[in-house]
């Protein structure tokens, strides 16, 4: 099973860290990643924007045709805006999304964790969402066996 990981962690050396070291070993544990923050924007021509806009293309047809599950970290306030859309986009092509949000702060409406229609894309798309990498790691093995992989 492949799982695309949604998140905005490759931004910042902050955060690229964990990703690398604790978030995407124990997603290989169980999924083959799709790990976008690999894939570089290929230049189109001189004007920035388009080479930008290529390079999202490129991860919503890879949401669309390539993964199985998208992984979405929904940490900070307010979510990252591109990570929701990922969610979004997964949800409308049946791509079941484990949402993760490990932040202590509430964003969204009384009693959610973020805006009431991120929960809703999770919910649609036949995902859960999660508050710590044990949960993850436990939604995981729902959704993919105790079978474990390796590779990219």
């Amino acid at each position: 099973m492949r799982a695309y990981v949604a998140s905005p962690y490759g931004f910042a050396e902050s955060t690229r860290t964990w990703y690398e070291t604790t978030l995407l070993p124990r997603l290989r544990e169980h999924v083959d990643v799709i790990d976008p923050w690999t894939v570089q924007p290929e230049a189109a021509g001189h004007d920035p924007a388009a080479t930008w806009l290529a390079l999202g293309e490129r991860h919503l047809r890879t949401i669309e045709h390539e993964a199985d599950l998208v992984v979405a970290c929904l940490d900070q306030e307010p979510p990252d805006n591109g990570t929701v859309v990922e969610v979004a986009w997964a949800a409308a092509h049946g791509k079941p999304v484990l949402a993760y949000r490990d932040d202590l702060r509430q964003g969204g409406e009384e009693g959610l964790r973020y805006n009431l229609m991120i929960g809703a894309a999770v919910r649609r798309s036949g995902g859960v969402e999660v508050a710590d990498l044990d949960a993850l790691t436990a939604a995981l093995r729902r959704y993919t066996g105790p079978a474990t992989v390796t590779g990219e």
